[in-house]
């Protein structure tokens, strides 16, 4: 059973910069006073993600070295909170500094066993396509073509639930994943993943004690679930205990049931994901 752990980028928030205006305590310069006739500076330089209703964002500004830790950020918490694949449009955004792409390349890789599933790069500029196709992104030319393919995909929407750190939350949990297993026909895979997601749920109830975003999807053959909570300590494997003993199996449960499961952090807290293929029988002597 394979365990992954994934770290997202930070950056200084758009247009903020570390000089001061005024020497301070820490004995910054004075920012220089413009002569007559003398150019502003250029504006700093920004990028953006613009939601809509349609299952499509739309990535703005410019691309570069400082900018592009921001947009993986938002990217990233985008695609943990979608029931269904995402759409990028990336017509308004200008690749300023083309390398910079390459920083977004473990994007698709990261959200590949998300409960919602994948990502779709689309209108990007004359030229560009190759360069988010390199990256590792699946692109199409055309919105109005992605919109289609993402609205004639219900069958991979994932099921979801927002929950308090409170006793019980589990529960909830389990019913939605009951709910789903069900409607996708894996009655087969309720027992392995209720253990999951219930050490899931915990893991956040005990230790991250925030409020969570559960979801439940089943696309490619696989159960996929998925805990978000605002707590950056990611969860670390555990060793197994006796059959009899009450708690304390950590993530040595999920990983005995879990075909992978993974760990990614986002700018708020993490993701904490696991997938259960409906082939495996390890998990029958659980």
């Amino acid at each position: 059973m394979a365990a992954t752990r994934t770290q997202s980028s930070r950056i200084r928030p758009p247009g903020t910069s570390p000089r001061r205006d005024a020497a301070g305590p820490s004995g910054d310069a004075p920012s220089r006073r413009r002569t007559a006739g003398e150019p502003p500076d250029d504006p700093p330089r920004t990028a953006a993600v613009r939601l809509s209703s349609q299952p499509i964002v739309r990535l703005v500004g410019e691309l570069t070295t400082d900018t592009v830790g921001q947009l993986r950020d938002a990217l990233l918490d985008c695609l943990a909170d979608r029931a269904a694949p995402l759409g990028v449009d990336v017509s308004g955004l200008h690749l300023a500094e083309p390398t910079a792409l390459l920083r977004l390349a473990d994007v698709p890789q990261l959200v590949a066993d998300w409960p919602a599933g994948g990502l779709v790069c689309t209108a990007p500029p004359p030229g560009a396509g190759t360069l988010w196709a390199a990256a590792g992104f699946s692109v199409l030319p055309d919105r109005q073509l992605a919109c289609a393919l993402l609205a004639g995909a219900p069958a991979a929407r994932a099921l979801g639930v927002e929950l308090e750190p409170v006793a019980g939350a589990a529960r909830t949990a389990r019913t939605l994943l009951t709910r789903g297993c069900r409607q996708w026909d894996v009655p087969q895979l309720i027992e392995p993943a209720a253990l999951a997601l219930t050490e899931l749920v915990n893991n956040v109830v005990v230790h991250a004690g925030t409020a969570m975003s559960v979801r439940v999807g089943y696309r490619d053959g696989c159960l996929r679930v998925s805990v978000r909570d605002g707590s950056p300590v990611a969860p670390r494997p555990g060793a197994p205990v006796s059959p009899t003993a009450l708690g304390g199996r950590g993530m040595w449960l999920v990983e005995s049931v879990a075909r992978r499961w993974g760990c990614t952090a986002l700018a708020d807290g993490k993701l904490v994901w696991a997938v259960l293929d409906p082939s495996d029988r390890s998990w029958k002597g659980v």
